[in-house]
């Protein structure tokens, strides 16, 4: 281990003006031959890559590439750049919007009608020679047996012209305004199911400038970047199974819109020349499951930059210099504020490493921090603030790094560490259309009439229902069975919604879900959105029961904010007027939630989970603009909750982001507790706990530095109990035993 002397700050901040956009190290590829690093053999990986959507699912509102009007060659030699991008600007065209606040209508002058859809590519080989715009609210969809395949064909013009140019853009397209990258107006973008290959002699080929502020998804994808610059550039909600091989850099990763994390689960880097991960403006990364193969850096940040970066239950596999380069935290400009200095957190967590000698490098100081063995069981790896203990009278305080390193890491080890907890999609062949029974029938759906009747019998009678794009109109509770899979696209475009004033969902004292999952079920539910309309007191979007083995991803509730009575604006947020119970409430059931949007903002609060020991994973899941609390825990334990967002608002500042009470076994992983800039008052605490133990909160965004009366928490974590709390808003770890 380096214990080389430290720099002192004050010398350390004068040598480093002027380079706060530069590496923090001289650029060791270059003294690498060749242009990549080849790929190790993966007999330790237990995950299998490949098409996860076999068979197009019938869906009369999606376009499909290649279909009259957008003709391709797919055969990798005739250009299909003009026909793929007539597809997206066709689906953006036929999209529909959610009207209760959707943040595209109204104030913003983007009609509705204009607002996002689905573009399905059959599988093949297409040539692009040009970028290509992927607007706001549009999936780029996959299907085949094996992935279509997008090509940039060796030497493009305009991709070695020493400026970096992308192959695919999130953008914005608001009618009237300039067209611009993906930003916190852009929800439900996605590349799903589709490759990228960046031919020889396109070195400054990006494959992906990716962006957006929720719902977005990069999802089963191989990005070979050979040559080229970047695999993904930019980065916004959930980036899941993708495998990046080759380039400079696989992710080029920055604060995500508007300030939130961004998880990377079950991915794979591999051969990059400089680093599978560069961190630029606090990227807040949540690593799950993911592994680093032959290259010299996993992960490194850009100088004079904090990062909150959370690594679980991934793997460093011959990575040649160092696993992960931060700045030493007292360099960092302003660190002599502790808000600053103990911002800049790292955790790596029930992890492994093979061939992977140093595990930290500490870049002012030269500070190391290495393993004693060819491969090494990483129980955990920390640097910044830790109060252990906390919330007792023996809590105790210490910064810097703190490393428990065990033995070696067998293969089978290894093998174990990234196994996968997320159920796979039921094969597309046992998919049945809600439309297609409808026809069954003798029916119609989706044009206003209540829809409830065909879609129970849809899913008493079939065990994957598929919902085309639509709005379905429901005047009671949708109830799955135990084996029910519920499978839509774009959550943003596949509404269920509540019948409006209906008395079935009046009675706040009896609240009743809009879909239901039975106690112990093993279900899926993904790409749905979730509409409890306006005059509903007793309404809950989704009551979810189900147990372990189940899976909730890519769902949204509608996007409303809570406000006084007497308020009136132009933003679509605050021109709702309602009332609702709960939006999502887990009661007994648990499993794995990931990419869930819980926004309602009339209700209650947007997350409850009560009575429930099942061990669940909580990826990417984001709470917002709820009026007194956004994440409720009530007798609830065994759950980790990796990347939470909470949110509140110009009007919400009394909402508490996080309240637990007689729960136990929890883990908060690079949680994201965000107060606006423009919030009318303080809260005196982000987290509160009553009656309950053996809680970690490990990684936390709990500041801004604007309007800091109002836009700080008055503490971290507070116990009811005994009144005692923990002030500091920025930490690498509180353990409450």
């Amino acid at each position: 281990m380096d214990n080389s002397p430290r720099l002192s700050r004050r010398r350390l901040v004068a040598a480093g003006v002027g380079l706060a956009a530069t590496p923090l190290l001289p650029d060791i590829a270059s003294a690498v031959p060749g242009t990549a690093t080849a790929p190790t053999a993966t007999h330790w990986d237990p995950t299998g890559f490949g098409s996860v959507i076999t068979t197009p699912p019938h869906d009369p509102t999606a376009v499909v590439l290649g279909s009259p009007g957008f003709d391709t060659h797919a055969d990798g030699v005739g250009d299909d750049t003009q026909a793929l991008q007539a597809a997206i600007d066709e689906a953006s065209r036929r999209g529909i919007a959610n009207k209760l606040g959707d943040i595209l209508g109204g104030a913003r002058n983007f009609p509705h009608g204009d607002g996002g859809g689905v573009v399905l590519v059959p599988q093949g080989t297409y040539r692009l020679s040009a970028p290509v715009n992927v607007y706001d609210s549009v999936r780029v969809v996959g299907v085949g047996a094996r992935r279509p395949l997008f090509l940039l064909g060796a030497h493009t013009p305009g991709y070695a012209t020493g400026t970096i140019r992308d192959i695919f853009a999130f953008r914005r397209r608001p009618v009237g305004g300039p067209i611009a990258y993906a930003n916190n107006d852009t929800f439900g973008s996605a590349l799903v199911n589709v490759d990228i290959r960046i031919g020889p002699g396109n070195t400054d080929a990006v494959a992906v400038r990716f962006g957006g502020a929720q719902l977005c998804l990069l999802q089963d994808m191989d990005i070979d970047v050979g040559d080229g610059h970047t695999g993904i550039d930019h980065n916004a909600n959930i980036i899941q199974r993708v495998r990046v091989t080759g380039g400079e850099i696989g992710l080029h990763a920055y604060a995500a819109s508007a300030g939130w994390q961004t998880t990377l689960l079950d991915c794979r880097f591999t051969g990059q020349r400089r680093a599978g991960v560069v961190m630029f403006n606090d990227a807040k990364l949540v690593v799950v499951r993911t592994a680093f193969d032959g290259m010299p850096r996993a992960f490194e940040s850009a100088q004079g930059q904090w990062q909150h970066l959370y690594i679980q239950d991934s793997h460093f596999q011959d990575v040649r210099d160092v696993a992960v380069v931060l700045n030493d935290s007292d360099t960092i400009p302003g660190a002599d504020n502790d808000l600053i200095r103990y911002s800049n957190q790292l955790t790596l967590l029930d992890c492994t490493a093979a061939g992977t000698r140093d595990l930290l490098l500490l870049a002012q100081s030269g500070h190391r921090t290495s393993t004693r063995s060819a491969s090494t069981r990483i129980r955990e790896l920390t640097y910044g603030l830790r109060v252990e203990r906390a919330l007792s009278r023996h809590e105790k305080r210490a910064d810097g790094v703190h490393a428990d390193l065990a033995g070696a890491a067998p293969a089978a080890q290894i093998r174990r560490t990234l196994r996968t907890d997320v159920p796979a999609l039921p094969p597309t062949r046992t998919w049945v259309s809600v439309a297609d029974v409808a026809a069954e029938m003798g029916r119609s759906i989706g044009t206003g009439a209540d829809d409830l009747e065909v879609f129970q019998a849809a899913v008493d009678r079939h065990d994957t229902v598929f919902v085309p794009i639509g709005q379905y109109l429901f005047s009671d509770t949708l109830h799955l069975r135990r084996t029910t899979n519920l499978i839509g696209l774009h959550p943003r475009q596949t509404w269920l919604l509540a019948a409006d004033g209906h008395p079935n969902f009046s009675d706040p004292r009896e609240p009743r879900p809009l879909v239901a999952t039975p106690r112990g079920g093993r279900n899926t539910v993904t790409g749905i959105g979730l509409d409890t309309a306006r005059q509903t007191a007793g309404s809950v979007n989704l009551l979810w029961q189900s147990g372990t083995g189940s899976y909730l991803a890519d769902v949204t509730t509608q996007f409303v904010k809570w406000h006084p009575a007497d308020v009136a604006s132009g933003d679509p947020g605050y021109t709702y007027r309602g009332a609702h119970k709960y939006g999502i409430w887990v009661r007994g059931g648990g499993g794995v939630l990931a990419n869930v949007w819980s926004v309602n903002g009339w209700a209650d609060n947007g997350l409850l989970v009560e009575d429930t020991k099942v061990p669940t994973r909580v990826y990417e899941v984001s709470v917002e603009h709820h009026e007194t609390r956004e994440v409720v825990l009530r007798d609830v334990s065994r759950w980790q909750f990796l990347g939470l967002q909470t949110e509140d608002h110009l009007y919400g500042w009394r909402s508490q982001a996080v309240e637990i009470e007689d729960s136990s076994d929890l883990l908060f992983a690079n949680s994201v507790l965000f107060r606006v800039a423009t919030v009318l008052g303080p809260h005196p605490y982000g987290v509160s706990v009553r009656n309950s133990k053996r809680i970690e909160l490990r990684g936390n965004r709990g500041y801004r530095d604007k309007t800091p009366e109002f836009t700080q928490w008055g503490v971290a974590v507070t116990d009811h109990d005994t009144g005692r709390s923990v002030p500091e808003l920025e930490f690498t770890l509180i353990e409450i035993r």
